[in-house]
């Protein structure tokens, strides 16, 4: 779609000129290394959604756990790498009858082949809403895994990956050969009456690292090699659920950071993506289990995205466009299509996303208010833009207006502080090894 209908009078730059706007952007990434705040997830109290849900009265998700499906959708639905790939979701409530929406945006649009695998996985989560089994666990485990075959490649850094053109300079080895580092770090986070909690942490890092490494020398796309990595997901998951690892995790994060505690950090935390494609599979057919009346019918809709802008100001000397981020896709569609929702159809309350929100789509979400700003990995994307449509109204256009100056505000407060360089931030997070988020 166009993200440009709207004329000079109409537009939601015209207080703000878009080029000032990105301007600042730049000034600001220059002086951060395009990374302007720290990450941060917001847990919300399960005991204040329950009093909120009351109010609302109608909702039977309560807010975390609506946020987390659509997390879980949104990460079925990002099976490549790269920003254009990132997929966010909102789940809107049917009744009479009851029933699921998810609705999907992109960056890029949603192509047949994968609307087909998600149609799939939803056929899936409604058997079992009507027969709770676990062979429905197992269906849609190992269909996520056939579907996300390259990003695992991806995650796992195997040899057997071939990486995108953008990446083909980057030299990170496997993840496997991080294991080393993990292990060594052990010893110095256990005293010597803990020698027995040490040896079993350093045993099941072990294991999961000769899991990793013998998984290079299966033959790629053989029955074999999808056994063992059906095995090395699980192990994955068990270690990233086991209180000695969420120990060693806790302690190790909470000792001065050294490039070989940050690069220890981060093996963690990737072990957790792997670990993801059991929990997303668990999660969604627990829950449709346990909300039958909802997942009896599942509908899949998909949100045709905005054509791209060319712009001359970046940070980067190759960011030649700006995009409309999945996000605000979301955002920018509730505000058009109110009529959509009554009394047989509830608006959503959470946004997911496949990765956290970027630092502008967090300050826009934050500044729009309908939904909450739940988290972001704090990277600044210059190349980010906001349909300026003539279909607003006029008190649409006003809120445009005031959200685009509540950012460039932002902005501008941001860039008079000192001078602070930040490392490149992970986009995506897992939580399997933080005990206070409940995933089931």
């Amino acid at each position: 779609m166009d993200p440009r209908t709207a004329s000079p009078g109409q537009s939601i730059w015209r207080d703000t000129p878009e080029d000032t706007f990105r301007k600042h952007l730049v000034d600001l990434e220059e002086r951060t290394n395009a990374v302007p705040v720290e990450a941060h997830y917001d847990v919300s109290d399960e005991r204040d959604e329950k009093e909120a849900n009351c109010l609302e009265g109608s909702h039977l998700l309560h807010r975390s756990l609506e946020q987390r499906l659509a997390d879980d959708f949104a990460f079925l639905a990002a099976v490549e790498e790269g920003a254009q790939s990132v997929a966010a979701a909102c789940l809107e409530e049917g009744r009479e009858p009851y029933s699921l929406t998810v609705r999907f945006a992109a960056v890029d649009a949603i192509k047949e082949p994968l609307c087909t695998a998600l149609q799939h996985a939803c056929k899936i989560l409604t058997d079992s809403a009507r027969e709770t089994a676990s062979t429905h666990t197992d269906r849609l485990f190992y269909h996520v895994i056939q579907l996300h075959y390259r990003r695992i490649l991806a995650r796992l850094r195997s040899i057997k990956w071939k990486k995108p053109t953008y990446l083909s300079k980057s030299h990170k080895k496997p993840l496997w050969q991080d294991f080393p580092n993990l292990i060594h770090r052990v010893q110095f986070l256990y005293t010597k009456q803990e020698k027995g909690a040490r040896k079993l942490v350093e045993g099941q890092l072990q294991r999961l690292g000769m899991s990793y490494e013998m998984f290079e020398v299966i033959e790629a796309g053989s029955d074999a090699e999808f056994t063992h990595l059906v095995q090395m997901i699980h192990t994955s998951f068990s270690l990233c659920t086991s209180e000695p690892i969420r120990t060693y995790s806790r302690r190790l994060q909470a000792v001065s950071v050294t490039s070989q505690v940050a690069s220890a950090v981060k093996s963690l935390r990737q072990i957790e993506k792997i670990a993801a494609y059991w929990r997303v599979p668990l999660s969604l057919t627990r829950a449709s289990g346990s909300y039958p009346n909802l997942f009896h019918r599942v509908n899949l809709e998909f949100l045709p995205p905005y054509s791209s802008i060319t712009t001359s100001i970046g940070y980067e000397s190759w960011a030649k466009t700006c995009h409309v981020h999945a996000e605000v896709q979301l955002v920018v569609y509730y505000d058009l299509h109110p009529q959509i929702f009554g009394q047989n159809k509830l608006r959503p309350r959470m946004i997911g996303s496949s990765k956290y929100l970027c630092y502008l789509c967090h300050l826009f979400v934050k500044a729009h208010g309908h939904f909450p700003a739940m988290n972001t990995h704090g990277r600044l994307y210059d190349q980010w833009t906001i349909p300026d449509l003539a279909d607003y109204d006029d008190l649409q256009r006003q809120k445009y207006r005031a959200v685009v100056q509540s950012i460039d505000q932002e902005i501008i407060g941001l860039a008079t502080k000192p001078l602070l360089w930040r490392p490149e931030p992970m986009t995506s997070r897992q939580h399997l090894l933080d005990p206070v988020d409940q995933y089931f």
